[in-house]
């Protein structure tokens, strides 16, 4: 298996690079809110993708699979909040005056790292008699309720917003059914989707006139590509004994 995660954290490690590339071209000598839409969408999405990953190499193994998805929502909600607080918005982050937008970014940050801690302890106390998808199902559905009242910019930001809200949905869906591979594909298409829905990039398509609905379909192949890259890298699983 270290092989197999040396793979995969060098493919992740390009994947960000090349987004990261790709943001710079498109997005020239940004204004500082507009990079601080840069690193709060690829964070979350970086988390996305990462739980679909956890899933491919999971997904015979529920309670081993909660447990990362915990583990994960812990690190990520809590390096969200304290680099808002310390960094984006110093000295006291939210309580400083960072806006409605800001607020609402912090609340489902703060509510994924209380899930996390949530699916840690119940997990441990209950082990497979936890219900496995009840944690994300909240979470997405919380995220979604913000989403909507998330005010943007432009057309194409509204779409890319509306568009993770679908996917969210999705991936809810084949979590509640138990289709923890399909899941694990929304989830990294979703990273994709959603962080070309930030503002840089949604200015960039808006002042070129581009077609929103082109650009995220663009983004949602990607992610459907780097979902099938991940499954490829991952030892076939046994064959049953007959």
């Amino acid at each position: 298996m270290g092989a197999t995660a040396l793979k995969i954290g060098l493919f992740s490690l390009a994947q960000v690079i090349a987004v990261t590339l790709i943001w710079r071209a498109l997005v020239p000598d940004p204004a500082w809110n507009v990079v601080q839409q840069f690193y709060g969408h690829i964070g979350p999405a970086c988390f996305l993708v990462a739980m679909g990953v956890v899933t491919f190499m999971d997904r015979d193994d529920i309670i081993s699979l909660i447990r990362k998805e915990a583990f994960l929502a812990i690190i990520v909600g809590t390096a969200y909040i304290l680099a808002d607080t310390f960094i984006m918005h110093p000295p006291f982050g939210i309580f400083d005056g960072a806006g409605h937008a800001e607020s609402e970014h912090v609340s489902i940050m703060a509510l994924i790292l209380a899930l996390g801690i949530s699916a840690l302890i119940i997990v441990g106390r209950q082990g497979a008699a936890m219900p496995p998808s009840v944690h994300f199902v909240i979470g997405a559905t919380v995220a979604s309720l913000v989403f909507l009242a998330h005010h943007q910019h432009t057309v194409a930001g509204s779409v890319g917003h509306n568009a993770t809200i679908v996917l969210l949905a999705i991936a809810s869906l084949f979590r509640l059914m138990g289709k923890i591979q399909e899941y694990g594909v929304v989830l990294i298409v979703t990273g994709f989707v959603f962080f070309a829905s930030q503002m840089g990039l949604a200015n960039y398509v808006d002042s070129t006139d581009y077609s929103p609905g082109a650009w995220y379909a663009f983004w949602a192949t990607a992610g459907f590509l780097s979902a099938s890259v991940y499954q490829l890298m991952l030892p076939k699983p046994p064959v049953p004994a007959e």
